[in-house]
């Protein structure tokens, strides 16, 4: 999926790099907007999975947002990484405003109202979500993992922008 723009590529370049036929293909899949559409989902499962996993481990202890978030940032972020080459595949994709991205950012939304302990102000609920595209987005650009170190220091340096 890495090897060509999606506007190019047919379901006869997806059946031959998968080695079907293209009747087994549409036996699956009703389009190449149908399989994106599903590796989209299942790839959304699978974060949503890690990330439960280690919430209700964090949640258990009554913690705030801070400290779930040092909970879920290891197995989070390696989760980012050992999945580059397939989030770099789906991140390139974009159709009817249908996109990884956009997937993630309203699950984010979605766990910031479930983490926080308050109603988050308008602009958080938009930050939030921005903040974590762009560290994935790094992760998958440079194959390095930022620290909860390197994270909190840049945060500090940004705030202090705004002072």
């Amino acid at each position: 999926m890495n090897e060509a723009d999606f506007n190019q590529v047919t379901v006869g370049k997806i059946a031959q790099s998968a080695m079907i036929n293209r009747q087994t293909f549409y036996y699956h899949y009703q389009d190449k907007y149908d399989l994106t559409e599903k590796m989209i989902a299942e790839f959304a499962a699978d974060y949503d999975q890690v990330f439960y996993q280690k919430m209700i481990q964090g949640q258990s202890k009554k913690t705030d947002l801070t400290s779930r978030i040092a909970v879920l940032f290891p197995q989070v972020n390696s989760f980012w990484a050992d999945n580059r080459e397939r989030i770099a595949a789906l991140f390139s994709i974009q159709f009817n405003h249908h996109s990884l991205q956009n997937e993630l950012k309203k699950r984010f939304e979605t766990y910031l109202l479930g983490s926080l302990q308050r109603e988050p102000l308008p602009l958080e609920k938009r930050i939030y979500p921005a903040i974590i595209i762009t560290v994935i987005e790094y992760i998958v650009d440079t194959g390095k993992i930022p620290t909860q170190a390197e994270l909190t220091e840049t945060f500090a340096k940004l705030a202090n922008v705004f002072e």
